[in-house]
């Protein structure tokens, strides 16, 4: 009896470190796709492309901005529509998956992303080099087409560069003010 249990629980282990190590493959599996449409739709920026731009996107996205305002797909559409009129490329657009958790079934994918985008822009009547950073959540949806961007939340730690100097993300651009110093959150 007792080499009875000794044998089933080995097989128990067994098979909850299979698939948990199946669960770890298939999470790469995940991350690997969605670095592919990170990849196409940078791709898609640099070339100005809009319709491309929202192909990646479920027709329900929408982002939750710092403020706590909800940008639905329009919303969002034009704000494409504006960074992409407003700078000029190539956006060198990098996101970094820093953390992922997949749905059971694989159609769901929440990611931690670290995003940058260096790109030149008009500004105080110069054309100046804009580098920026942030980390926030984007909330993947599998479809029949491949994964598309459904939400983006949990914007934070906003950082942005103008010519070199760390300025206000949340001001309009000031050749005059001196770098940005934000404040201590007591971290």
């Amino acid at each position: 009896m007792r080499a009875r249990a000794i044998v089933f629980c080995f097989a128990w282990m067994l098979a909850v470190v299979g698939a948990t190590a199946a669960s770890a493959q298939s999470d790469a599996e995940v991350r690997r796709e969605l670095d592919i449409q990170y990849k196409k739709l940078a791709e898609a920026h640099d070339r100005k492309d809009l319709k491309a731009i929202a192909g990646l996107k479920t027709s329900d996205f929408h982002a939750i901005f710092p403020d706590g305002k909800v940008g639905d797909v329009q919303t969002m559409a034009q704000y494409t529509k504006q960074f992409i009129e407003t700078n000029k490329p190539p956006y060198n657009v990098r996101n970094t998956i820093q953390a992922l958790i997949v749905s059971e079934n694989r159609l769901i994918a929440v990611a931690e992303v670290f995003q940058e985008v260096s790109r030149t822009r008009e500004l105080a009547g110069k054309v100046r080099k804009v580098d920026t950073n942030v980390v926030q959540r984007e909330t993947w949806s599998k479809t029949a087409e491949g994964w598309k961007l459904k939400s983006v939340d949990n914007v934070r730690d906003q950082r942005r560069f103008v010519d070199g100097k760390r300025v206000d993300p949340t001001k309009p651009y000031d050749p005059d003010a001196a770098p940005y110093e934000p404040p201590a959150t007591g971290k």
